[in-house]
């Protein structure tokens, strides 16, 4: 990064020098798991199956088939409550199961998707689906919407930490349009500033931009992944358009703290970088306060460039 740094600063001085530095510096997060917003309105009560006394259509008095053994049915005489409940409880089992040989896998034939999922994670979508679709008030409809949601959320992240590209795609997706289907905006907003994530993960930064810029549409006070991870694209992206950088670094100066230990810390080492560069362009002083040798040389050197190019012209 100095190295080339350096020689850009010969022909444009410092803020040549921060743009390449930007560049070559600036990297992509490399791990973080965040977690949806469990609080306000991303997640509705939990919904109880109906029940009289202590019988067997009660998901947690009911066994349910292991992770080796697939499934197990749920009651054939159950409303629509129950098959959210069921549904639910399913889901909730899929995504606390380590994936391991013993995990029974199905073909998800819905469109978008076409791709492997473990048995039990879809038996729950087919479920929370069956029982959203019951006839219910409006209220009671967008209640149930918001949780299918949040569960479909949870499954995307299930796969997507695994690398299970496809079929987590398509469920960070519909995590985001049923949210907006029930008005939970943050939800959304989360389901895709997390898919945006992964695609940087898996290099499709085009289709990243895309899922940050429409996340940062739907919500931001309560996003700050998403426009923070925008961001970080354009910073390493911008090249010699001063201006597009100087954008990207309002919204990682502006972005609020991040999801993750490892997130908050490369945001805060941005900044560091940003603040320094900003810094460096006012005064051949500041560039002592550069937070490595390299930084230091580059923006001296920088400076001293500058300073004879400017005076070549005189």
């Amino acid at each position: 990064a100095a190295i080339t740094a350096a020689a850009t600063a010969t022909a444009a001085g410092v803020p040549a020098a921060r743009a390449i530095a930007a560049a070559a510096v600036t990297k992509v997060p490399t791990k973080v798991w965040p977690e949806a917003n469990a609080t306000d309105d991303t997640a509705p009560q939990q919904p109880r199956a109906s029940r009289t006394g202590a019988d067997a259509s009660s998901p947690a008095a009911s066994p349910v088939g292991t992770a080796a053994e697939g499934p197990a049915s749920a009651p054939l005489t159950q409303t629509g409550s129950d098959s959210f409940a069921w549904g639910s409880y399913y889901s909730k089992l899929a995504v606390d199961v380590a994936e391991s040989p013993s995990v029974v896998w199905a073909f998800d034939a819905a469109p978008g998707s076409e791709a492997a999922v473990p048995a039990l994670m879809l038996r729950a979508e087919a479920l929370l689906q069956e029982g959203a679709s019951q006839e219910q008030p409006a209220a009671k409809q967008r209640e149930r919407k918001a949780e299918q949601s949040l569960r479909m959320y949870y499954h995307a992240k299930w796969l997507a930490e695994r690398n299970y590209a496809r079929a987590s795609e398509w469920r960070y997706k519909e995590a985001a349009r049923l949210a907006r289907e029930a008005k939970r905006s943050v939800l959304a907003a989360h389901s895709l500033s997390r898919l945006g994530y992964f695609y940087i993960h898996w290099a499709r930064f085009d289709e990243a931009r895309e899922v940050l810029r429409e996340s940062e549409r739907l919500n931001t006070k309560a996003n700050p992944l998403g426009p923070f991870l925008y961001g970080v694209l354009e910073r390493r992206t911008a090249g010699a358009d001063l201006e597009r950088l100087r954008a990207a670094e309002v919204r990682i100066l502006e972005a609020g703290q991040q999801p993750s230990e490892e997130l908050e810390v490369q945001r805060l080492e941005l900044v560091r970088q940003i603040n320094f560069w900003r810094a460096a362009e006012a005064s051949p002083a500041r560039c002592v306060d550069g937070g490595d040798v390299a930084e230091v040389l580059v923006c001296l050197w920088s400076h001293l460039v500058g300073s004879l190019s400017r005076a070549a012209i005189v």
